[in-house]
């Protein structure tokens, strides 16, 4: 074989391999993008984090208007999930260690929560219309029960098992975020 022959095989090659490799990027990003509840729902974390949680607070504004009955997707700003217009839950805008909330609209009560999902406090005004913070397992277990109501019909309407499972991948690139820290 001459040398330009072989120039114009490995080019070939190359760029075969180039429209693959981004083919194969996009189609991968595309279905962690799509499955991202089912791989929420079934990845590995600690106790007391909440990947669902998380994972459909963060993708709210790629999961269009709601078609839940009671439930309305707010993506103006912070994502939000509000709940019958009682309470919402919501990436929170202005505390570092705090990165969601469940607040009630009425009566300023609000649960906050870390990165993965983990309840950090409960926050309220006392009757002195001091700002109280509360640590404990009974807000603990109040905030999971408003936190269910919330994600459970959304998992369960938009679950969807994909045809290629990645969740290998999936547990790779997130998994840290919900392990002990």
């Amino acid at each position: 074989m001459n040398n330009k022959l072989m120039v114009k095989v490995w080019i070939a090659i190359l760029a075969t391999a180039i429209i693959l490799l981004g083919v194969g990027a996009i189609y991968i990003h595309d279905n962690l993008s799509t499955y991202f509840i089912y791989y929420a729902k079934h990845i590995p974390h600690a106790e007391g984090t909440n990947p669902e949680m998380v994972f459909i607070l963060d993708h709210l504004d790629s999961m269009g208007e709601s078609t839940i009955e009671g439930l309305r997707y707010d993506t103006d700003g912070y994502n939000a999930i509000i709940k019958d217009g009682n309470f919402s839950l919501r990436h929170k805008s202005f505390d570092n260690s705090a990165q969601y909330e469940l607040s009630f609209h009425e009566d300023y009560h609000t649960y906050l929560f870390d990165r993965s999902g983990k309840f950090l406090s409960y926050w309220h005004l006392d009757e002195d219309d001091e700002g109280v913070y509360e640590k404990s397992e009974v807000r603990k277990s109040e905030a999971q029960g408003y936190i269910d109501e919330v994600t459970n019909p959304i998992v369960e309407k938009l679950e969807i098992k994909p045809k290629v499972n990645l969740q290998w991948l999936f547990n790779k690139k997130y998994q840290e975020r919900f392990s002990d820290e």
